[in-house]
């Protein structure tokens, strides 16, 4: 898909992210689902990003917990704070901020894992549509985006990461299919 240039796009290429996530995980079996990934320890096939992922709830609730960095990021917008997206204390290695979000989450059932990344999506949703299209597509509208936009931010926690799971996914049922044999 296109990079989006207007709001409409932007939400409709943030419902279709979500929707092949969800098409993906419908695909396969509850023993899938369930199974460990294979190639979690290896960030040259999975990304560095989605190392510390090692089944379908890490990935889900990973993506749910950078979209509430997004939420209290545009919160801090509202209230007049400009601050950077992530957090003081990850800003120079966010690899370590995606490691303790994910281990905060391992006693997190799978069913809630999902639901909370329905919510965030949901949520993410109505902010982007709460934004005019200047404020959404000008870079530096808000000074604390400084060259990118808040589009490239949205499009950043959902159309990307969403995009990436389903080739994650996709693969693990590979593997997982491979290994049955």
């Amino acid at each position: 898909m296109a990079k989006p240039k207007t709001k409409q796009e932007l939400l409709a290429a943030m419902q279709d992210g979500y929707a092949k996530l969800k098409e993906q995980i419908a695909k396969m079996s509850q023993e899938e689902i369930s199974s460990p990934f294979e190639f979690a320890a290896d960030p040259k096939k999975c990304g560095v990003r989605w190392q510390y992922d090692r089944c379908t709830r890490d990935l889900l609730i990973h993506i749910h917990e950078w979209q509430v960095l997004m939420r209290e990021f545009v919160q801090n917008i509202r209230d007049g704070h400009q601050r950077d997206y992530l957090p003081d204390e990850y800003r120079k290695n966010y690899h370590e901020m995606d490691k303790m979000l994910v281990e905060k989450h391992q006693q997190t059932p799978l069913e809630t894992a999902d639901r909370l990344l329905a919510e965030t999506h949901d949520e993410m949703l109505r902010l982007a549509d709460s934004f005019t299209v200047e404020e959404l597509f000008t870079k530096g509208f808000y000074k604390c985006t400084y060259t990118t936009s808040m589009a490239a931010y949205f499009e950043s926690i959902t159309t990307s990461p969403y995009s990436q799971a389903v080739k994650l996914l996709k693969s693990h049922q590979k593997q997982f299919a491979a290994g049955k044999k």
